[in-house]
Formats: C-alpha cells, sequence, structure tokens
C-alpha cells in the first residue's frame, strides 16, 4: 500500500506541473529563511561556547544612569586585579586592553596595513583564561619576554611568507604611534565567534609603558574589560554585592553604581538577534501556511478518488498516510534544493547581516541541517493532520454526488490559515516602510551642523605642535573655507564625560553626565554650528568653555554668559552657549556638552571645503606629508561617516526588505494557487453565467470578491499588532519619525493591490474561456 500511494503521488505531482511548482516554490524560501536565520542566530549565541568551562565565565562591566540615560562603562584595572586571591568563588580573572584602529607594519621605508584592525593587549593569565592553540612558542613562555608579539597563521604567511618567525623584530604604527615589538609566539587563526578574536596579541605592561602610562595598576582611571570564572554554583547577585561595596570603598565613590555579569556565549544576544529569530520563524510559517493551503485544495479536487476508495473500505489511516506521503515528497525536493541554494548563498551571510568577522560555518551548518530536518518532519506532520481535518469526515456519498464541504471546523481552519498569511504580509510591508522611513529620518534629519563638504583627518600626538602651520598652510587654497582640531569627531562611538552626583530638589542622589570635547578656535566655524548666546571664545582668557542650551537647561544657568560652572573639580568662565547639534547618533538624546578651548589637546583635523573633492584630498595628502612627518595620512568624509554610525539600522532595513519581499513572493504563490483552484470549482458556473449574457468584468467581480473581502480581514487585523511592534521598536531611538497612519493605509492598499492583481490573472483567464468547453458534457 506505501509503495501504491508513493507511486500515486508522485504521478500527481508530476501531472500538476503548475500547483506542484508553486508548493515546492514557497517551501523553499521558507527552508532558506529558516537556515539563514538559524545560521546567523547560532554564531551569535555561540560566542566562545568551546571555551573550558564557558557558562561559569563572565564580563564584568559597571552601569549607571546619568541624568534620564544609563551608561555602560568597564570596570577600573585595580579593582579587578587578583579578584582570585580576593574572593573564594572567583576561580581565575583576566583583565586585558584591545584597541580596534588601523595597524601598519613597518618595514623598512614602507608602511603595509594590515587587513585585522583589531590588537589585543593581555597579561600573562590571559591564555589560562582563554583558549588559543599555539604553532609556534606556548602560552606559558610567549609574554614574558621583552616587547612580546604573538601573530596569528595567517599573518605569519601573509606578511612574512612563512611560519618560522620567531625572535623577528616588528615595528607597528597603532594610533599613529611607533611601537617595536618582538615576535615570540604564532598561534592558529582565533575562532570567528569569539570575543577575543585577536591576529594580533601583545603585552598590557609593553603597551601601557608605550603610551607614558606606567603607573596604570594604580590609576583608577584607568579601565579595560575585565572577565572572571566563578566556581559552580556561585551565588552571583552575593559577589556583585560584595565587589560593589568594594569599588564604593576603594574608588570613595559618592554614588553606587550597578555592577554587570554577563554569561561569555550570551554577550551577542540582544534584541536586533530576537527580531531576527521572530522573523525567520514569521517566513517559515507564512511558507507552511503556503502550502498547507495549497495541499488541502488540491486533495479536495481528488476527492472523487478518495470517495471510491471509502466506499470499498479504506479508513481515515489510509488518506492520512496518503497525505503523509505526498507532504514527505514535496518536504525531501524542498529541502535538496533549499539546502544547494543555503551552500551556495552561505559565503554572503555575514556582510549582509553587518557581522564584522566570518562565520563558523562547519559547526553550525550540522545544527541547521538537523534543525530544516526536524522543520521538514513536522511540516509533513501538521500538513497531513490539517488535511485530515478539513477532508477526514466528509461522507463518500456526498463525496460521489460532488457535494464537496470542509466542514464547520474545516472552513474555520482554512479561512484562518489564508488569512494569518496575508495578515502576516501586511504587517511586514508596514514594518518594512516604518524602518525604511526611520533611516531616512536620522541619515537626512538635520544634526545641527552642516554634514556637507567636510572631511576629516587623524593627527598623530607627536604632530599636535605642527598642526598650526598644517592649518594655515591649507587655508591659502580659496577652496578650503576652513580647518579646524578637535579631539573627538561628531557622532563617535565614544567620548569623554564629566560624571558628577549631584542632589536633587527632593535630598536624593543623582548621577549627571556632561560630554566635553577639546577644540581649537575654529571648530563651530568650520562645523558651522550656530550660536545663541556669545560667538566664540575670548582671548587671552584661561578655564574657559562653550556650553550647548541642554546644560543650561539641566543646570538652571540664567545668565551663562557672566557665570561660571563646575567641571571635573574646576571653575570655567563660559564664553558662548551654542544652539543643540547631535555629538552622537539619533538613537541617543542630545546631553549636555561642553567644549574646551585646548589647541594643544587634539586629534583630528576638520576641513570644510569647496569644489573638486579629490583635489582637496590631494592638497590635505602632500601638506601633511610635509609638516605632519609623524601622521599616516586617511580621510574620511562626513557622509561616510554618517552612514557608518547608522549601519546597523541600514543593514536591518535590508534584512526587513528581503523578508518583506519573500512573504510578498509566498504570498503570490498562495494567490495564485487559490485563485486556481477557486476558478476551477466555479467553472461551469462561469459557463452558465456568461451563457446567460454575464459579462467578463462581472464574472471577474464575483472570482475576485471572497479575496478582497479576506485581504480586508488580514488588514484590519494587521494594522495593531504592526503599530504594536513598530512603536515598540522606534522607542529604542530619542529621535524618532512619526507613526503615520498613511504608513499602514499605503500598506493595505499595497496589499489589496498586489492580491486583485494575482487573482485577477486567473479569473480573467477563467473569465475569458469559452463556455462551450466547460459545459460540453452536460
Amino acid at each position: 500500500m506505501f509503495k501504491l500511494y508513493f507511486i500515486r503521488e508522485l504521478r500527481s505531482l508530476l501531472k500538476n506541473k503548475y500547483i506542484s511548482v508553486l508548493k515546492i516554490s514557497g517551501l523553499i524560501i521558507g527552508l532558506w529563511v529558516f537556515m539563514a536565520a538559524s545560521y546567523y542566530v547560532l554564531h551569535e549565541t555561540n560566542f566562545d561556547s568551546f571555551q573550558d568551562s564557558a557558562g561559569n565565565k563572565f564580563s564584568m562591566e559597571a552601569r549607571d544612569k546619568f541624568g534620564e540615560s544609563y551608561f555602560q562603562f568597564p570596570l577600573p584595572y585595580v579593582l579587578c586585579e587578583s579578584l582570585s586571591d580576593r574572593y573564594p568563588e572567583v576561580v581565575k580573572n583576566t583583565s586585558f586592553d584591545s584597541k580596534n584602529t588601523a595597524i601598519f607594519i613597518k618595514q623598512e621605508n614602507n608602511l603595509i596595513k594590515s587587513d585585522y584592525t583589531e590588537i589585543g593587549f593581555v597579561e600573562e593569565n590571559f591564555f589560562d583564561f582563554f583558549s588559543f592553540n599555539f604553532i609556534a612558542g606556548n602560552a606559558e613562555e610567549s609574554l614574558k619576554a621583552p616587547n612580546p608579539l604573538i601573530i596569528s597563521e595567517n599573518i605569519a604567511t601573509k606578511r612574512f611568507g612563512k611560519l618560522d618567525v620567531i625572535g623577528t623584530p616588528v615595528s607597528l604604527i597603532i594610533n599613529d604611534q611607533l611601537i617595536d615589538f618582538t615576535i615570540t609566539g604564532i598561534i592558529k587563526n582565533p575562532a570567528s565567534n569569539s570575543n577575543v578574536s585577536y591576529h594580533w596579541i601583545g603585552s598590557l605592561s609593553h603597551f601601557m609603558q608605550a603610551q607614558g602610562k606606567k603607573d596604570y595598576k594604580s590609576d583608577w582611571n584607568y579601565q579595560c574589560k575585565n572577565f572572571i570564572q566563578l566556581a559552580p554554583e556561585s551565588d552571583i547577585s552575593d559577589f556583585t554585592a560584595k565587589l560593589t561595596q568594594d569599588y564604593i570603598r576603594l574608588a570613595k565613590l559618592e554614588k553606587s553604581p550597578t555592577l554587570l555579569l554577563t554569561e561569555l556565549n550570551k554577550i551577542h544576544v540582544n534584541m536586533r538577534l530576537k527580531i531576527f529569530i521572530t522573523l525567520g520563524v514569521l517566513i517559515l510559517l507564512i511558507s507552511i501556511i503556503n502550502y498547507v493551503l495549497l495541499s488541502t485544495i488540491e486533495k479536495t479536487q481528488q476527492m472523487r478518488l478518495w470517495g471510491i476508495e471509502k466506499i470499498s473500505g479504506a479508513k481515515k489511516f489510509h488518506l492520512f498516510l496518503k497525505n503523509s506521503i505526498s507532504v514527505f515528497i514535496f518536504s525531501v525536493i524542498a529541502f535538496v534544493i533549499t539546502f544547494g541554494l543555503f551552500k551556495l548563498t552561505q559565503p554572503y551571510f555575514p556582510n549582509f547581516v553587518g557581522s564584522d568577522t566570518p562565520f563558523n560555518a562547519i559547526l553550525n551548518t550540522k545544527k541547521i541541517v538537523t534543525g530544516a530536518l526536524l522543520c521538514s518532519f513536522s511540516i509533513i506532520f501538521l500538513s497531513s493532520f490539517i488535511n485530515q481535518l478539513i477532508s477526514g469526515n466528509i461522507k463518500p456519498i456526498e463525496i460521489l454526488q460532488n457535494r464537496l464541504s470542509k466542514g464547520k471546523a474545516g472552513k474555520i481552519l482554512f479561512n484562518s490559515l489564508l488569512t494569518f498569511q496575508l495578515m502576516a504580509f501586511i504587517a511586514l510591508i508596514s514594518a518594512s516602510m516604518l524602518v525604511r522611513k526611520q533611516l531616512s529620518f536620522m541619515q537626512e534629519g538635520d544634526l545641527g551642523f552642516n554634514k556637507e563638504s567636510l572631511i576629516s583627518m587623524n593627527i598623530a600626538p607627536k604632530d599636535v605642535h605642527s598642526y598650526p602651520v598644517f592649518k594655515e598652510e591649507l587655508l591659502k587654497n580659496p577652496n578650503v573655507r576652513n580647518v579646524a582640531g578637535t579631539n573627538n569627531l561628531p557622532l563617535s562611538k565614544m567620548g569623554n564625560i564629566y560624571g558628577e552626583v549631584y542632589t536633587d530638589s527632593l535630598g536624593n542622589q543623582q548621577m549627571r553626565a556632561t560630554e566635553f570635547i577639546n577644540v581649537d578656535k575654529d571648530f563651530f566655524n568650520t562645523m558651522e554650528i550656530k550660536f545663541s548666546q556669545g560667538n566664540g571664545f575670548k582671548e587671552n582668557v584661561e578655564n574657559q568653555c562653550i556650553v550647548n542650551q541642554t546644560l543650561l537647561d539641566e543646570r538652571g544657568v540664567k545668565d551663562p554668559l557672566n557665570e561660571t560652572i563646575k567641571l571635573g573639580g574646576k571653575e570655567y568662565q563660559i564664553s558662548g552657549v551654542i544652539e543643540d547639534f547631535h555629538n552622537k547618533s539619533m538613537q541617543m538624546s542630545i546631553q549636555p556638552f561642553v567644549a574646551h578651548y585646548s589647541p594643544d589637546n587634539i586629534s583630528h583635523a576638520i576641513v570644510r571645503f569647496s569644489g573638486n573633492p579629490s583635489e582637496i584630498i590631494e592638497l590635505m595628502r602632500k601638506t601633511a606629508t610635509t609638516y605632519l612627518s609623524n601622521t599616516i595620512f586617511e580621510y574620511e568624509f562626513f557622509d561616510q561617516r554618517i552612514a557608518a554610525a547608522y549601519k546597523t539600522e541600514t543593514k536591518f532595513s535590508n534584512i526587513i526588505n528581503l523578508l518583506t519581499t519573500l512573504s510578498i513572493f509566498i504570498a503570490v504563490l498562495g494567490l495564485l494557487g487559490v485563485s486556481y483552484f477557486s476558478s476551477l470549482l466555479r467553472i461551469k458556473e462561469i459557463g452558465i453565467r456568461k451563457v446567460n449574457g454575464a459579462k467578463i468584468s462581472e464574472v471577474l467581480m464575483m472570482l475576485n470578491k471572497d479575496f478582497v473581502k479576506w485581504v480586508g480581514i488580514g488588514f484590519l487585523v494587521a494594522t495593531p499588532i504592526a503599530y504594536y511592534a513598530t512603536n515598540k521598536w522606534l522607542e529604542n531611538f530619542a529621535y524618532k519619525t512619526s507613526l503615520s497612519w498613511w504608513i499602514f493605509a499605503l500598506a493595505g492598499v499595497l496589499a489589496m493591490s498586489i492580491a486583485l492583481l494575482t487573482v485577477s490573472w486567473q479569473s480573467w483567464r477563467a473569465a475569458t474561456r469559452n463556455p462551450v468547453e466547460a459545459l460540453r458534457y452536460e
């Protein structure tokens, strides 16, 4: 019997090619999205899972509320040093620093830019905490040598052409500073899904000495990355409470911060990941529902054969077996094609989702295939069960008399599935439009300064004294409108803040943060930031600053030009007040801001220009070569900087757009199939109506009205769900676009248009058919 059903279903698949392609295509899309989403999720949730005792290892950070915003920051090195000696529940710990910047290798008179931009500066216990495989050298001795440097096999083979490079001196330029190293170890290429995926590893003490910070071990202002391993079944809350008290006592803090311990392999679990999981499951559900709908209608067309079999003694089990074999054949075909498609597109996933590192292909693929197979078997069971529920209770006499009915439960289930599919794709259209609107709002919104025709470049610390001459030389060119210097560019992820405790009117202690930067006198003119009071720094005035309106509002300053403010323990004279501008991305609210006049403490130059950008870049290059001999010339346009600030949102928007397109495609496949079968069921009715004078437009209206009804119901259900979901997402942004009604209305119109265009194509074919063909045998 199994063989008979298998052959029959295979023949049915080949006979009904049109509907078979629709069913398989929908399953392929759903399974591919499931595999892609699983691939990304497994990568993000398996960071450092290969480390020993990964479940008991944690990163340590602190969080504090400054005004209305929360800031998360590393703990001081001095607090976390030797934690295992001070707390019995701490098995081991390590502290280290890292720099993510352009790294240049100096070879004779040439500078070679490394493909790897992150270098870790660690202590000897680092390799006891994190697992690395050494090809040459060893974990115990590699960091004990003077000026040690450990490199990956990729760097060794690409830059030195061999692995036998132990003892080779290397000079690296990091943040425009030349540091000499000696290679003491070579490690296998680190795993991409690791929080310490460093291809360059140096000594923390050596790096800090090169920075002139020999006392970093006792400096409470020096913060770095800190990780601990706790003994099994340790009380995490008890440990953090004890460490918090020691932090307050030793650092003499006025207010207690909140200490956060995050499990090693959960550091990358965030809201974006959860949204990605939800969308992946949603698309898979849409594809499964699409298959069930098409399969159910197709089986309805085969009920005559089933009626004859029931009269001949067939049981409900035989129908269930028959349905299961059909779904099994489709699932196997869809799975094989999907797996091939997945392998072809696999290399492009990291870039598409915005990951900076390639994914662990071998480990994840095994899990993904297993999950996809389980998913396929779930489809088999679910589809067979639903088909059984809809068709299994039909009486043979009704079948043979052509009085088919899905029954009350069957109709409710069928209509519910169709409504859910339409609802999901309408909701995704709404979300896609809202995400695009928010992205445009951030990228094109008023930042409070003129972002056009601006170029920035780094200045090496040793070249700061030459900056005035460099600036003067640039300004000789008529196309250079202005030049300014600063130690922190707008829209930087990191910055400098003054944090201080104050007591509010109710007697509660609060923390407030004030962003600050060092600039020269032309910074505000170059950025074209407007003044509301004053017009810039005053000549020959020490300890002066320029503040924004938000700072005045927070501190209640009424006459700023005649008052001073206290920052970092010093009093500063206010020389001017600027209108608020976005020093950070629009995800964050504008904070109190202070600019100090300190041209000797800058690290970037900003050039406003007119004319040909390539000519200005060449002018800057030549002038930097002449006057800034220690600076490696690298430039960045401000529009590129703004795009980089919203890179995550851009990638998220691309993902939403892709999934929306796929959901529309699946919905179109489903509507094509449903409308095809609907026209077949009513082909005789259409023929009779046409013989009696019905117009084509009347036939089209008759066939389309049910679909219009279900799209309308789907819209009514989808709108509040989409509104709630998108509103929750917008809460992540301090500055956001309005949640306009027209987004949902337009989504409904688009959904209705797509549905009508899809259905009308099948309806037109049925309406224009010769009625004689339908009625010749009646």
